[in-house]
């Protein structure tokens, strides 16, 4: 069991590692994918509790039952907090992530949904700081089978100033 965890926590890595130079290249495809804009009371409670998280995304569709596999809250020093889901409904996968920027300034994200069939989907987001918070979701993608062995769904978000060469912070989901 400990070697399954050790390679699970190794492929991490590697996709993070590897999304780090995938995304300054893609950084300009892509158009921008529309969300529904969530006010700063309701982001800041999404980002303050992993229950609440859960609850908003129940209520995101009364129609659609969803599931979600949410990573831990990241926070940059610089006033940015994320955390970054892989969601599920009705034979969908997609990614989420919810922010919340008070650096001040308009940043830009890249939010990356890995499929366990190799593929990767990808959305920009604007993080703009006037709004305070918000979401982001990659397009939806037909739930394909996790083949024995491979990695299951994952998504990773990465926030960062327009040309920048590093991201200013990397939110990622668990698994």
């Amino acid at each position: 069991m400990m070697r399954a965890s050790n390679l699970r926590m190794a492929a991490l890595v590697c996709v993070v590692v590897a999304a780090a130079f995938v995304v300054p290249a893609a950084s300009g495809a892509g158009p921008l994918v529309p969300v529904e804009p969530v006010s700063a009371d309701t982001a800041d409670g999404l980002l303050s509790s992993g229950s609440e998280l859960l609850g908003s995304l129940s209520k995101t569709a009364e129609s659609e039952r969803q599931s979600a596999s949410c990573g831990p809250k990241s926070v940059s020093p610089q006033g940015l907090r994320a955390q970054t889901c892989t969601v599920a409904a009705e034979g969908d996968t997609w990614a989420r992530t919810y922010w919340s920027n008070t650096t001040g300034r308009r940043l830009d994200g890249v939010l990356t949904l890995l499929l366990p069939d190799g593929r990767a989907v990808q959305a920009r987001c604007a993080i703009d700081a006037a709004l305070g918070s918000g979401s982001c979701e990659t397009p939806r993608e037909r739930t394909v089978p996790v083949p024995e062995g491979a990695e299951p769904y994952m998504a990773v978000a990465e926030i960062a100033e327009e040309n920048a060469e590093r991201p200013l912070l990397r939110s990622g989901s668990a698994q």
